[in-house]
């Protein structure tokens, strides 16, 4: 701790790779001990009052503090929002040797944990974006440096503890943080606030360096303010209606910075009007040219129109009977062709023909709802076919959610044909598979402690029956005094017994 090192001190801090845990029984005795000593200085203290008012007057400015025992929780006055301790007064007294150096061992465990977790957020510079916590974090790492110093290891383990936790609670608050910078940086982006977007993409870049949104957020937050002065000027130019002037600004805008919606959309919209205005000029053009008789410069110019709205009704009415008959067979052609490959369940045909139709009059409704229905249908095969060629993904918690889900939107549609249905009901198959859940036995010596990960901790037994849904565990024993065992198991879908034995043999 850097404040510790400021400080004179008595003693070296020294992390510990390997924690040792105490016994219950000495401290149980050092407890009683110290009650009967209190008791008697309670005796010594009515019989002093006897003896003299003065030292009457003494003790009533001085009394006597029972000192607080390991197995005693601190009052509930002392634990407050700033988290305030006792001030350290020096190891209790009498204290067994044996048993201050055991709680001394563990006090130096729980400071390598609490360091190596203020470390890992150090590194994520988390006192940039959880002030208040880390603040708290470290006040109370300062505070059971102090308690360490005075021997009075057992308040400093508890410190060290709760740092170390509000720690882990940061820590877990890393990528939930991560997103709302991402999102809080965007936000500025798009309001032009560059100094904030610069600000919430370098702290989020100091999370995850290699995070691909924040840095190319950081990289556009350095030319936001030119970007956002040039649609500004692109804005202006359009009311004036100087669409040429305004095209170039809202070009140069999303030259700068192509990841712009705001330019890329201004952009859009004055190619659009642009557009617009090309398109009744060629109009307007034709008509004139058709009503002078010149089919051919009409032709021309309705030509040329119809390029810039293949679907403009205004354009085919003007246009030969010979072309808007071409037209209608050609349209029919590939309703009928999207229809029969619809009933065949070729989707990708299907939407090959309704696009061919907008590509014609982008305005049929027809081709419209089509395309929508075989980009759904397309959309939820490639899903489906997906937990099928891989069903063991649906280990993953993630991905049986997403298949549950699946399977509710694709009874949504209401045009299922047989090899929808089937599909539908291969994936149900699956899902229930691995939503049911298999017996396993664990078998132990009454004396590891035993826990699963992802599952929890299951204590001591002998024998304990639990239910696993399929997918990879880690089950771990821990005993005082003997190395750790770990053993992976993979729980496979279906009926079957597994059986495995976790027992800490070997001491340490």
């Amino acid at each position: 701790m850097k404040d510790v090192s400021t400080q004179p001190i008595a003693e070296t801090i020294t992390p510990l790779g390997t924690p040792k845990k105490d016994g219950g029984g000495d401290h149980h005795n050092f407890s009683r001990r110290y009650r009967f000593k209190a008791l008697t200085l309670v005796c010594s203290f009515i019989l002093l009052i006897i003896g003299g008012g003065w030292l009457l007057h003494f003790l009533s400015k001085k009394p006597l503090q029972p000192e607080e025992t390991a197995n005693t929780p601190l009052p509930a006055e002392t634990v407050n929002a700033k988290n305030t301790i006792e001030p350290p007064r020096g190891p209790p007294p009498d204290v067994d040797p044996a048993r201050l150096e055991m709680e001394k061992t563990n006090a130096e465990q729980k400071l390598t944990e609490y360091l190596e977790a203020k470390g890992e957020l150090d590194h994520k510079a988390a006192s940039e974006w959880e002030d208040d916590t880390y603040l708290e974090m470290t006040k109370l790492g300062r505070q059971a440096d102090v308690h360490f110093m005075e021997k009075r290891y057992h308040a400093a383990s508890e410190l060290y503890e709760r740092a170390r936790g509000l720690a882990g609670e940061l820590t877990g608050r890393a990528d939930a943080t991560l997103q709302r910078l991402l999102t809080e940086g965007n936000q500025a982006l798009d309001d032009g606030d560059g100094t904030l977007a610069r600000r919430n993409f370098s702290v989020a870049l100091k999370i995850a360096p290699a995070d691909t949104l924040a840095q190319q957020g950081l990289k556009r937050a350095e030319t936001i303010e030119t970007v956002m002065r040039l649609i500004g000027s692109g804005r202006q130019h359009e009311t004036n209606n100087a669409l040429s002037l305004a095209r170039s600004d809202y070009g140069k805008a999303l030259e700068i910075d192509p990841d712009s919606e705001k330019a890329r959309h201004s952009l859009d919209r004055i190619n659009g009007l642009i557009k617009e205005e090309q398109f009744q000029q060629l109009i307007s053009d034709g008509l004139a040219a058709f009503h002078r008789n010149d089919y051919k410069i009409a032709r021309t110019r309705l030509l040329k129109a119809k390029f810039l709205k293949p679907g403009s009704r205004e354009v085919s009415d003007t246009l030969s009977q010979v072309d808007q008959a071409i037209r209608l067979s050609a349209i029919d052609k590939l309703r009928r062709a999207a229809q029969a490959a619809e009933r065949s369940e070729d989707w990708q045909k299907a939407l090959k023909s309704y696009v061919a139709v907008l590509d014609i009059d982008k305005n049929l409704q027809f081709a419209v709802r089509g395309k929508e229905r075989a980009l759904e249908q397309i959309h939820i095969n490639r899903r489906i076919h997906f937990f099928l060629a891989k069903p063991q993904v649906l280990e993953s918690d993630s991905q049986l959610k997403n298949a549950v889900l699946l399977l509710v939107e694709a009874k949504e549609i209401t045009s299922r044909g047989p090899l929808l249905m089937a599909g539908i009901k291969k994936l149900e198959q699956l899902v229930e598979v691995a939503q049911t859940p298999v017996k396993i036995a664990i078998e132990s010596d009454n004396l590891t402690r035993v826990a699963v990960y992802k599952v929890g901790k299951l204590g001591r037994f002998s024998v304990h029956e639990l239910e696993l849904r399929p997918g990879t565990y880690t089950v771990v024993g821990t005993r005082d005094g003997y190395q750790d065992v770990r053993q992976k198991i993979v729980v496979k879908p279906g009926p079957q017994s597994l059986r495995i034995t976790i027992k800490c043999k070997v001491k340490v």
